[in-house]
């Protein structure tokens, strides 16, 4: 019987394992630095609302325990912290993106209404349990159960909202680094360029590289016989151009060119430099670069 387990097949079902790893490590580290910056925020909000409420009892006159704004605050931000593993774990399971949105949307209506009923029931437990303690005498909501819940929800469900924004930019630097990891390994194992253009992944041979110029949020590069407009920076083009062994050199703030595509360097006259390509193109040079340039092109 014919397989089909050739080295290509071979190494093409390895390079897909280490991409399924990669991702998974990097929705990994994506959560626990949500994690940590939900927790920071809060505690931030923590410290900023207890001295907020600290501040109005001294402003009122009445003679309110020094430590109450500092404690009611804290109950209900401890409350918070409870709720906010199952807040993160949803965001995790079921990320909202436009393909899966239809499906993460009722979870996380679900999800923000449980994550209320948590954080509400616990800060009242907390409540209920400390003022007697603390200051001899019972804890009572302001309004009645029914507005106290209204009250109090509406926040939890801006918290909730929150925290699955700052989960999901987490995620979105995170697999941005991947990507970069894997822009740098295409560059130095094969020596071609990754460059993302209308939605397409483009990867033209780094040794053609001849002069890329930047475009507001775009990069005009130029490789061989052909221009592609890229989503990237020339600082990041640069970056992937010489993991890749090309001698790419910045010569202006809006230009960088490799270095053995340029034939002439012909001053202006006022400081700056008019660099000539071998393919008869002129590109400008920049004063503030054109020291970086002579030191190889006298």
């Amino acid at each position: 019987m014919a397989t089909n387990d050739s080295p290509s097949n071979a190494r093409a079902s390895s390079g897909d394992d280490e991409a399924r790893v990669a991702e998974r490590q990097a929705e990994r580290t994506a959560l626990r630095s949500a994690a940590i910056a939900c927790i920071g925020l809060v505690l931030c909000f923590y410290v900023v609302n207890a001295l907020s409420v600290t501040t109005e009892h001294n402003w009122s006159g009445y003679p309110y325990p020094a430590s109450l704004g500092w404690v009611q605050e804290g109950t209900a931000i401890l409350a918070i912290l409870f709720g906010l593993p199952l807040a993160l774990w949803l965001g995790h399971r079921f990320p909202i993106d436009p393909a899966r949105w239809r499906t993460a949307l009722p979870v996380h209506i679900a999800g923000a209404i449980a994550y209320s009923a948590i954080q509400i029931g616990l800060m009242a437990l907390f409540r209920f349990e400390l003022w007697p303690l603390l200051y001899g005498h019972d804890y009572t909501f302001a309004g009645d159960a029914l507005s106290t819940i209204i009250y109090e929800g509406r926040k939890q469900l801006l918290s909730y909202v929150g925290f699955q924004v700052v989960l999901g930019t987490s995620r979105s630097l995170e697999y941005l680094r991947l990507e970069t990891r894997a822009a740098q390994r295409e560059a130095r194992s094969h020596h071609r360029i990754t460059l993302h253009s209308g939605g397409r992944t483009l990867f033209p041979d780094a040794g053609a590289f001849r002069a890329a110029r930047a475009e507001g949020n775009y990069v005009e590069a130029r490789f061989g016989d052909h221009e592609h407009l890229a989503r990237t920076t020339l600082t990041g083009l640069e970056g992937l151009l010489r993991e890749a062994g090309v001698d790419a050199v910045r010569v202006h703030r809006s230009w960088l060119v490799n270095r053995a595509a340029i034939a002439e360097i012909a001053p202006t006259g006022e400081g700056d430099v008019t660099l000539k390509l071998k393919t008869g193109e002129t590109v400008p040079g920049s004063r503030r670069y054109r020291e970086r340039l002579e030191q190889t092109h006298p």
